[in-house]
């Protein structure tokens, strides 16, 4: 690895400290039990919150300008040097408290449900109470769980292992998402070889993405086994073993239900193996959904997320609009058009994608546009596999990357305007940073780092 390698990890592993620094104040910080806040220097941290928003807001800014960076020289590194790198920059959000999200509070409150054999699928947190309860936001307290079987029976073990020790489950969900973040690194040079794509440009878009680095290493969504599971579902599938690889996306589909539609990329790629992939895919699902011993109401409650507005999706924001301008119910037919829509553009991606993993990545990030709620972290479902299966990453899925990297506040609520103000001098610093330290001359570079 030559100089400016070892720069671009530097910067990136210096951004991540700051993340990290910034979070032990402005983290999603839990009510109760949270002893991090009698340390001395975290004690005085916290009393300058604003503080602690702008340096993790620069740290935002270094991580994501040492990730551009290092694309133009991605032909120096090996597979090896770039998982490295990942472990560098991903180090310092381990042991942090939860930023950028609270769903992890969600997690637990809903594995202490299943626990204590409340129906999750029927009752919110509010019905449990306690202290795993009273973490989870306002929004969330009477609301079903939208998630599979398999992770309510998951986030219930962690709760039978940690008790009542919230940041001792935090840590296990962090634990469990980086299991899911480990097969992806594991897993995505395979697939990308298998269609030409060079496995170094399939980790910097795929796994060294500030998206994931900052929502499911530090965010620890229960996204990153779903996607990890059905990355692994794939990669076995391309192997040559699709019962296993339905299975595993099986699986997946029981964490979060969109992880289904990668089925439809293993029967492109088995095309003699249908019989297999649907007893691989069949035996998967009923065999956890029974083992869980939970009901398929989750299959109703996936409505729970629309609750959220947050100007992410174009649908929603339209309704909105329309609303305002004193249109009757406009909300559930503009939705119902979009999700239309972006089915149409689903299936058209899938059918005229240079590959059927492209295809998958292409079809998952139009059904998640038209969608009637968008997360940042949504947007990996679909940058995993497009990764893995296009030979030039768009310029709107990089800079969409960058940008929604900027989007939340890291305590994981929603902004007030004197947050906005440091989260905004934060980036600022942190720019001026990247403009002192120009990126590697053009000069050093070869014509197919430069295409990329």
């Amino acid at each position: 690895m030559g100089r400016p390698d070892l720069l671009n990890r530097t910067l990136g592993f210096a951004g991540s400290v700051a993340i990290a620094v910034g979070g032990l104040a402005a983290g999603a910080l839990p009510k109760t039990g949270d002893d991090l806040g009698t340390w001395p220097v975290v004690r005085e941290l916290r009393s300058l919150p604003l503080v602690a928003i702008a340096v993790a807001y620069v740290g935002v800014a270094l991580l994501c300008g040492a990730w551009l960076r290092l694309r133009r020289t991605l032909d120096e590194h090996t597979p090896g040097d770039l998982a490295r790198t990942l472990l560098c920059w991903a180090g310092p959000l381990v042991l942090v408290p939860p930023m950028f999200s609270q769903d992890v509070y969600s997690y637990l409150a809903q594995g202490a449900m299943v626990h204590e054999g409340l129906d999750a699928y029927k009752f919110g947190p509010s019905a449990l109470g306690g202290q795993f309860a009273q973490e989870v936001p306002h929004i969330w307290q009477n609301t079903p769980a939208p998630y599979g079987p398999l992770f309510l029976r998951a986030a219930s073990a962690v709760v039978n292992v940690t008790g009542p020790h919230i940041m001792w489950g935090v840590l296990a969900f962090r634990v469990i998402a980086l299991i899911g973040v480990a097969l992806v690194v594991l897993c995505l040079p395979g697939i990308a070889a298998r269609f030409g794509v060079p496995a170094q440009r399939a980790l910097w878009f795929g796994a060294l993405n500030p998206l994931l680095l900052l929502h499911l290493v530090a965010g620890m969504h229960n996204d990153a086994i779903m996607v990890g599971l059905m990355v692994a579902g794939l990669y076995a599938a391309i192997r040559n073993h699709p019962a296993l690889g339905a299975a595993l996306i099986a699986a997946a589909a029981l964490i979060k239900a969109p992880a289904a539609l990668a089925l439809l990329t293993i029967l492109v790629i088995c095309p003699r193996a249908w019989l297999r992939i649907g007893l691989g895919a069949g035996a998967s699902a009923v065999g956890l959904q029974l083992a869980s011993g939970l009901s398929t109401g989750w299959l109703g409650a996936m409505r729970t997320p629309t609750s959220v507005r947050n100007g992410l999706s174009v649908s929603t924001d339209l309704g909105m609009l329309l609303s305002a301008l004193g249109w009757p119910e406009p909300m559930q037919i503009i939705r119902m058009v979009a999700a239309v829509a972006g089915c149409l553009l689903a299936g058209w991606a899938l059918l005229r994608a240079p590959n059927p993993i492209a295809g998958l990545g292409l079809a998952l990030c139009s059904i998640i546009l038209l969608g009637p709620v968008v997360h940042p972290w949504y947007l990996l479902w679909a940058f995993v596999p497009m990764a893995a299966g296009l030979r030039r990453i768009p310029q709107a899925a990089v800079w969409g990357s960058v940008g929604l990297s900027l989007f939340l506040m890291p305590t994981g609520a929603p902004a007030f305007p004197a947050a906005v103000v440091a989260a905004s001098v934060g980036t600022v610093a942190g720019l001026l940073y990247l403009r002192m330290r120009p990126p590697v001359p053009a000069a050093q570079l070869t014509p197919a780092v430069a295409a990329t």
